[in-house]
């Protein structure tokens, strides 16, 4: 996948995770919703934990990847 470089005078917008506004979030809400529903809350905690684990091995896996690449551009560069 290619990155968008921005043009000249252009600023880079970047996710920033402090923005998020939580303050309607009801977790009592949430765990009786999963609790209506069947599910243990064990259950679910277990579940988070795995996609949050999935979501972590992915993003060092690319992370890696882009770090790969940036080296061969720089061995490249100064090869010239």
């Amino acid at each position: 996948m290619a990155t968008k470089r921005p043009a000249a005078g252009q600023k880079i917008s970047r996710f920033d995770p402090t923005s998020i506004d939580l303050t309607d979030f009801d977790v009592v809400r949430a765990v009786h919703s999963t609790v209506e529903l069947g599910g243990s809350l064990a259950g679910r905690a277990a579940g988070l934990a795995k996609d949050a684990t999935y979501v972590t091995v992915g993003l060092g896996l690319l992370s890696f990847q882009r770090a790969q690449v940036r080296r061969r551009e720089f061995e490249r560069n100064l090869r010239r």
